[in-house]
Order: C-alpha cells, then sequence, then structure tokens
C-alpha cells in the first residue's frame, strides 16, 4: 500500500514539476474545455450532420472552436490575471456542463439572470451526487492542476511576441478551417442558428457579457414614474378584493379542465371557473416573465433595464388608493413588489406548514386577518407560490397528493422514465389544484362585504423530457410548446359575474391570450382608471 501511494505521489511530483509558458497553459486549458463541454453541442450537430458522411466538417468545427477559444484566452488572460480567469471558467464550465447535459439547459443571459436570482433552496434541488462528479472531474481536478502548475518565467516582451505568434498562427489555422468548409458553415450558420446556444464557454461568455451591459443599463437608468393620474372609480358600495395567483411552472395541457386526461383538477372542475385556453407566458423563466407580466412594456419590447425602471401595474395600484400586499413563497418577487408591502412565506418564521418545505398553504393561514385590517379599503393580494418547480417535483407537494405513481424521487430526471416525471409533476398541479380551491374557499368567506375575484396565471411552462428537454428557460425564440403556453383561470363571486359579463368572457376565454394583457386586465379588475388603461388589451372587456 505504501508503495502504491509513493507511486503516485511521485508521478503528481513529476505533473506539478513541470513548467509550461503562459500560452501553452492557455492552449491546454482551452482544448480541454473544448472537448469536454461540447458534449450536448456534438451531440445535436450530430443529429443534422452524420459523422460516416460529416466526419472531416464535425472535427473541423472543434478545431473551429479550440482555435477561437485559445485566440480569445490569450489575449483576456495575461500574469497575474492567467490562473484565476481559467479556473473561474473550468469551475463555471464544469456546472454548466452538467445542467446542459443532463437537462438540455441553455445558458443565455436571460437564463444568467434567472440563476443569478436563484435562491438557496432552489439551487440545493439541483445538487446531486452526479453533478459533484461534473464538478470534481471537469472543475475542481483541473483547477488544481492550473493552480498548482508552475508558469515559466520570462519578461513581459518575451510573452508579448510568444502571444503574438500564437494569435497569428491561431488566426491562420481559423482561416483555413473556415475556407476549406466554407460551404459547410455557411449553411450551419445560416440554418442551425440555435446549435451555437450550446457551446461551452465562447456562448455563456458571451450572454454573460449581455447581462452584465444589461445590468449597467438598469442601473444607470432613472426611475420612471407613469400612472400618477391613476385613480379608482367606485361602481359599487362594496369594496373590492382580488387574488392574484401566480403559478410556478405550471403547463396548460396538464389541466383536466382544459382536456388533460388525468383528473387534475378535481377541485376547480366543482367550481364555476373561466379557463384561459390559448394564454401564453412573456418568457421561459422565472426572472423574465414575472416582472413582464406586470409591466405596461409587451413582451417583443420588454427589457429588464426598461421594465425594472419603471412603475408597474401593482405600483399604479396602489397609488390610486388601494392595499396591496405581495406574499412570497417562491425565489423573490423580481423587483415587482419593491415599492408595496411585501411578507415572506418561505421560512416557518411566518409559514406555519412547513415540513420541512414551505407550502403554499401556509400563506393563506392568516390571510383573513390582513383582509379585516383593511377595513372597507379595496385589497389586491398577490400570491408568488412554489408550484411545480423542478427538477424536485417530488418536494412540491403534501404526501396525501401523491396519487399518481410511480413517482420520480430524485432531482435526476433523467434517470426516471417519462411515466415517473409525469406522475410527480402531475401531483404537483393536484396541490395546485386544492391551494386554487382554498383561495376560493377565503373569497366565498367574504363575499358578503366584498366583490370578490381570483385570477390564476402560470409564469411559464415545463418540459418534462419531450424531446430531450427538461426544466425551462430556453430562449424563447426556440422554446417548445411546453415552456410558453401556461394556464390562466378567473373565478367571480357572483356580483363580479354580472359586472363582467361572465358570459361573454367565457367565450373570449377560447381566443389567443398573453401576459401581455395583465397589466389591463388588472387595473380593470381593481376599477383603476388611467390614461395608460387600454381596453381592448383587458381581458374582462375583449
Amino acid at each position: 500500500m505504501d508503495n502504491i501511494i509513493k507511486f503516485f505521489h511521485s508521478k503528481s511530483m513529476q505533473l506539478f514539476s513541470k513548467k509550461l509558458s503562459e500560452v501553452n497553459l492557455v492552449l491546454l486549458v482551452a482544448a480541454f474545455l473544448t472537448l469536454t463541454g461540447n458534449f450536448t453541442f456534438l451531440e445535436k450537430t450530430l443529429q443534422i450532420y452524420p459523422l460516416s458522411e460529416n466526419w472531416l466538417f464535425v472535427g473541423s468545427l472543434f478545431l473551429f472552436l479550440f482555435t477561437f477559444l485559445s485566440a480569445l484566452l490569450i489575449v483576456l488572460c495575461f500574469r497575474w490575471s492567467l490562473k484565476p480567469i481559467l479556473i473561474l471558467l473550468l469551475l463555471i464550465s464544469a456546472v454548466l456542463t452538467y445542467s446542459t447535459n443532463n437537462f438540455g439547459v441553455v445558458f443565455d443571459h436571460n437564463m444568467i439572470t434567472n440563476t443569478f436570482e436563484t435562491d438557496t433552496s432552489e439551487f440545493s434541488d439541483l445538487v446531486s451526487i452526479k453533478s459533484l462528479i461534473y464538478f470534481c472531474l471537469l472543475g475542481l481536478i483541473p483547477s488544481t492542476y492550473v493552480w498548482k502548475i508552475q508558469l515559466v518565467k520570462s519578461s513581459i516582451k518575451t510573452q508579448l511576441w510568444q502571444r503574438v505568434k500564437m494569435l497569428l498562427a491561431l488566426i491562420v489555422v481559423f482561416v483555413i478551417v473556415v475556407l476549406s468548409f466554407s460551404k459547410h458553415y455557411t449553411s450551419f450558420a445560416r440554418e442551425n442558428r440555435d446549435l451555437r446556444l450550446y457551446i461551452t464557454p465562447t456562448y455563456y461568455l458571451y450572454s454573460s457579457v449581455k447581462f452584465i451591459n444589461s445590468q449597467i443599463e438598469t442601473s444607470a437608468k432613472p426611475f420612471k414614474e407613469i400612472g400618477l393620474d391613476a385613480k379608482i372609480n367606485k361602481k359599487s358600495d362594496k369594496r373590492r378584493l382580488v387574488i392574484f395567483v401566480i403559478g410556478e411552472t405550471a403547463r396548460r395541457d396538464r389541466m383536466s379542465i382544459n382536456g388533460y386526461d388525468r383528473k387534475t383538477n378535481p377541485y376547480l372542475e366543482q367550481e364555476d371557473i373561466i379557463s384561459f385556453k390559448e394564454m401564453t407566458s412573456c418568457g421561459t423563466d422565472t426572472a423574465l416573465s414575472v416582472p413582464c407580466m406586470f409591466s405596461i412594456l409587451e413582451r417583443g419590447n420588454y427589457s429588464h433595464a426598461k421594465g425594472k425602471n419603471m412603475s408597474n401595474v401593482l405600483d399604479l395600484i396602489s397609488q390610486a388608493g388601494a392595499s396591496v400586499i405581495w406574499l412570497e413563497n417562491n425565489s423573490s418577487s423580481k423587483s415587482v413588489a419593491d415599492r408595496i408591502e411585501f411578507k415572506d412565506y418561505r421560512s416557518s418564521e411566518n409559514n406555519p406548514i412547513c415540513n420541512p418545505e414551505c407550502r403554499d398553504e401556509g400563506m393563506l393561514i392568516n390571510l383573513q386577518n390582513y383582509i379585516n385590517e383593511q377595513n372597507k379599503r379595496d385589497t389586491l393580494i398577490v400570491l408568488h407560490t412554489m408550484g411545480s418547480h423542478g427538477p424536485a417535483y417530488y418536494k412540491r407537494y403534501p404526501e396525501e397528493f401523491e396519487v399518481f405513481k410511480p413517482i420520480c424521487k430524485t432531482n435526476q430526471l433523467n434517470e426516471c422514465s417519462n411515466a415517473q416525471i409525469s406522475n410527480s409533476y402531475d401531483n404537483t398541479i393536484l396541490y395546485t389544484d386544492y391551494f386554487l380551491s382554498k383561495v376560493i374557499e377565503l373569497l366565498e368567506s367574504n363575499s358578503q362585504e366584498s366583490d370578490t375575484a381570483m385570477f390564476y396565471v402560470s409564469d411559464h411552462g415545463e418540459s418534462l423530457g419531450e424531446g430531450g428537454l427538461y426544466l425551462h428557460g430556453m430562449p424563447y425564440f426556440m422554446a417548445p410548446n411546453e415552456q410558453i403556453d401556461v394556464p390562466a383561470f378567473m373565478w367571480l363571486d357572483e356580483s363580479l359575474s354580472e359586472v363582467f359579463n361572465k358570459e361573454k368572457l367565457r367565450k373570449n376565454a377560447e381566443l389567443p391570450q398573453s401576459h401581455d394583457s395583465l397589466f389591463h386586465t388588472l387595473l380593470g379588475l381593481m376599477d383603476v382608471e388611467t390614461k395608460l388603461y387600454k381596453k381592448e388589451m383587458d381581458l374582462m372587456t375583449k
């Protein structure tokens, strides 16, 4: 045993005793990242270009990626910055490669925004033995090598000359590769642009630059107040009490009330529910969709720089004189609730139903007390639910809602069958259905003193293995319907059913709708008048 330890110790010492130039270390890391970080890119490329007929072109793609990445790192990494940049790249690439290979996740600037706004509980759902193996093999071990390897000491002039020579050589190789397969690269760039999204680390570096620019732009812009003319136009002696529920990761096609063959809505099917059967989301992730749905900006014109620096519909309703409160059982309000009352239900401190995960139902326990405290003031309550957040769907519901079996009892979705994943996910929908019935029950108990309504809309959908994709967050232009088709439900008490012509509303609910309508719909629901209000965009009056 001692001899074996001595052998490996001597070999490791030999490995680290060798000296490398800065340029050679860059080339080594670039080759490692190119070969280990692009399995998904290779897989999707081979689906279009079979290896038997295109092996030279496929090989040239990796040479193309290697030369481009090498040139980029040679420019960026110099002296003191060399090892920190290379180590950071290795560690980040290991994590992202795991997510891309196992879930099909694409890290564009929206997904990077979503990543930075992910809380610790969401992050822990993604941690597994497999993810740790990825991190160690592709990140930690090579990073240790980079940190410990000795570099050849040379003058700045010598190092600069080495870099110039290598850059020229890389450019020559780059040009030769492109020219040799010019026809292939032309069609590849035009017809398969989405493949570039899977290139590691180049694409996430590009996306990171976009993310940083967006953050700088957002922070640099002054906050713009809009809708200062907003006021409540009372049409009834009774106060208006509306609960707006933000669903999480719910799919429209998994609702039995919409025709799904499994009974996932046994409670809502007993209520007089209006289902908007053609609703689409503003984005494919929470970080984008949530602020977008409350913004006056429509999806095609929305950006964080614009949307987060401008009053949203909750601000306008509050300015008009209504009580507005945000109850949070997800990651955060994504800045939407920065200027209204906010209460966090993600811990047992406020949420009485945690076992150990804090349930959405806990937000309702003491809600009647808040309603009573508002006296006759119009009130809008926003409930941001945990809903069906993946990949650990089995955590999203109490044991008694485990109706569909067998379930996927792991966050490694690719290790479960499609049936197990579907069962777990459908159980989350079942619990959401129960939760919404409790919201309606609360509103019904207040219908004597108030005109009451519930509006439920999910932020985005979810891929459950269709086409090899899992979770959500794909760029909108290439996102499957599963990620953008979301459920939307409206419940109105008897008095509001008359005010908004429920039968007409039910017919309109069959037409294509989107998150773009929510700004104006919430204004209409709360009887708020402002010049910004567009009747033609209000789901209640279309």
